[in-house]
């Protein structure tokens, strides 16, 4: 059942994609990623969130991270929501000239590129990215060195959200709420989104904690490295602040006692109760 909703829902969307024309994508932006590369053919898609140029370096999309199966067991080309988003980034991307920018780190430690791209179309220069997430083929993360454009993508990932469109049709891919321990727990290693009201924080020297409830054994948590917090004018302050405030933040689940997410900056995280009708993040 999941797997025909899933294909159901997706039809329409790869449509989009392959006129780009339900929801135009985002039109360069060289404000998170000011540092201009060179242009190239695209002349493979690996995956839903890799490439490869015409001079054979493979691009990471970073910033937009494609679904994958949770198993080992499963075949992530059969399975259809990461076989949906390799098919949105070829119908974006294949045999296309695309224009690389830079922000920070440029390689991963298996030697892709870390880049943004921006494809032409339609006579105007998109955001390669912004249009995977906005369309539901991918969540949008950060990585340290690499977070610059994660708030636009983050907005871009919310309107996806809200229109239900490709991983958000279903329940499968969802914002967990941080009450939800024991859901959270059976996600470990699994990247997800959390939402809820953070009770307390509390700083040691290496980490210093968002806590969502009373018992740090068994409530979810969030963790941010004391030393990034302290490069930041402010930041001690600023995560205290937290306390009362409804936040979101995304990474991969771990279990430290109870269920936790250790985010690599304050970009990764939102904070959801602010006068505004827009979330903001922490930065």
């Amino acid at each position: 059942m999941m797997a025909r909703g899933w294909r159901n829902a997706m039809v329409s969307g790869l449509a989009a994609a392959a006129c780009l024309g339900a929801h135009p994508p985002a039109s360069a932006s060289e404000s998170c990623a000011p540092d201009l590369g060179t242009m190239h053919e695209v002349t493979r898609v690996i995956d839903g969130e890799t490439v490869e140029l015409d001079d054979g370096r493979q691009v990471r999309l970073i910033g937009a991270m494609a679904p994958r199966p949770s198993s080992l067991t499963v075949d992530a080309d059969t399975w259809p929501p990461a076989r949906e988003a390799s098919r949105a980034a070829e119908a974006l991307l294949l045999n296309r000239m695309v224009t690389l920018r830079y922000e920070g780190r440029r390689r991963d430690r298996y030697g892709r590129i870390l880049a943004q791209l921006y494809v032409k179309t339609g006579g105007t220069e998109a955001w390669v990215q912004h249009h995977l997430v906005g369309e539901g083929y991918a969540r949008a993360y950060a990585l340290p060195g690499n977070a610059a454009c994660v708030r636009e993508l983050m907005q871009a990932e919310d309107d996806a959200r809200s229109a239900r469109r490709g991983l958000w049709s279903s329940g499968t891919f969802r914002v967990f709420a941080a009450s939800d321990e024991d859901a959270l727990l059976r996600l470990v290693g699994r990247f997800v989104v959390v939402e809820g009201r953070v009770a307390s924080v509390t700083r040691t020297r290496r980490f210093t904690y968002l806590n969502f409830g009373s018992d740090w054994r068994e409530d979810f948590t969030v963790s941010l490295a004391t030393r990034i917090v302290d490069r930041v004018e402010g930041g001690a302050e600023r995560l205290t602040a937290l306390e009362g405030r409804t936040i979101r933040a995304r990474g991969w689940i771990e279990r430290r006692n109870g269920p936790a997410i250790e985010v690599g900056g304050f970009e990764e995280i939102e904070i959801l109760d602010v006068p505004s009708a827009a979330a903001s993040t922490l930065e």
